[in-house]
């Protein structure tokens, strides 16, 4: 068994239990190449001039030129996956079995953002700056939806030509901002009869991840709704605190100021090490896919709950499996993401742990963090 999953922005290997990272060719040229360019153009704006004539910024750390690896599909001679390197969004070929194999190119795009993917008799189903797009076998990319929407997690029908997708709608205030997200709900796309129909939703939850298998059951993850705006604070509250807020943005402006020319901060400590307060809570609270995951709660309350192996995802997002005939039925709590095998059994990912779930027994065959875009490769 072999699969490749994304775990910190990178892409791994989980054969036999045994995890290899992968290396992305595309990003490590990327990388590489920019970390040059900041090098040869540090004399610019470093320096006692560079501060005097107001040209002075900070060169940025080889640690801060990233990439973004979005999503990954499974094909013949590997995988694909999709990469956001600097603004420009691509997707490309690769074999897992060989670290020397050339890299394939196979789509990039200036200024757009490619996000989760899947692939079908070479047409590859993607999100493209938030909505759902195609790529023929011809090369063209077309988009599919359009408007006030946002989707996510394509997957090509095992059973006919359809793509099944999630997707939102949203609600913009007087200025155009968005101001609240829709519960997330499962569509249907044929392409080739250019139908669209909503197969499940739920005002209560988001529906998410969507996948069938052979035998006629449909699968996805369901998580509680959650509105993404918060609630406005009283007009009294924010005079009363008009003051204080003005005074500490002040200040920030003069300790960033301090930092900048002087090299310490007005607080005292190294500006490096950031504050100790919200380290620490960085340990314990993760944002992933734009929530907050409060894995040490998490993993107690799952613990607690009597979970045979306790993850870092609260129990309220689910694996759920709809059978044929429409039976519901959820199939573990507390899941990140997950894969339908071809034998018929599940890997799924619970923050921590990849686990394999066969005739309802569950398995972990290897730690991983926040496992996510999990997809099963060819031996």
């Amino acid at each position: 068994m072999k699969i490749v999953y994304i775990s910190d922005n990178k892409l791994y290997l989980c054969s036999d239990g045994k995890i290899k990272e992968l290396n992305s060719e595309k990003a490590s040229q990327y990388r590489e190449n920019m970390i040059q360019i900041n090098h040869r153009n540090e004399w610019k704006h470093s320096g006692t001039g560079a501060k005097f004539t107001g040209a002075y910024r900070p060169t940025p750390s080889d640690d801060a030129v990233r990439v973004r690896i979005n999503g990954i599909a499974k094909n013949d001679t590997g995988i694909i996956y999709t990469a956001d390197l600097g603004g420009m969004g691509g997707i490309y070929g690769k074999n897992v079995t060989s670290d020397k194999a050339p890299e394939d190119h196979i789509f990039a795009s200036m200024d757009m953002s490619i996000g989760e993917i899947d692939i079908k008799d070479g047409r590859i189903a993607a999100i493209a700056d938030g909505h759902l797009a195609v790529l023929e076998k011809d090369g063209s990319f077309r988009e599919i939806i359009d408007g006030d929407t946002y989707e996510s997690d394509p997957f090509w029908s095992v059973t006919d030509g359809r793509i099944f997708c999630s997707s939102a709608g949203y609600a913009r205030d007087s200025v155009g901002m968005v101001a609240a997200e829709a519960p997330r709900s499962i569509l249907s796309i044929d392409l080739d009869a250019g139908e669209m129909d909503e197969l499940y939703s739920d005002e209560k939850s988001d529906l998410l991840k969507p996948k069938n298998d052979s035998s006629g059951s449909f699968y996805y993850i369901r998580q509680p709704y959650k509105q993404q705006d918060p609630e406005k604070e009283p007009l009294w509250k924010d005079i009363l605190l008009f003051p204080f807020r003005l005074l500490k943005a002040i200040l920030g402006f003069l300790n960033a100021f301090s930092v900048l020319f002087g090299g310490s901060s007005l607080r005292g400590g190294n500006p490096q090490n950031g504050d100790i307060k919200s380290k620490q809570r960085s340990e314990r609270d993760i944002y992933f896919e734009g929530r907050l995951i409060e894995a040490e709660k998490n993993e107690k309350e799952n613990a607690a709950a009597g979970d045979k192996n306790p993850g870092i995802i609260s129990r309220s997002r689910v694996l759920v499996k709809v059978d044929a005939d429409g039976k519901e039925t959820v199939i573990k709590k507390g899941v990140l993401d997950y894969a339908l095998l071809d034998d018929g059994s599940i890997i799924c990912s619970n923050g921590s742990q990849l686990i394999h779930i066969s005739e309802g027994n569950e398995n972990v065959i290897a730690k991983a963090k926040l496992a996510h875009s999990i997809c099963e490769v060819k031996e």
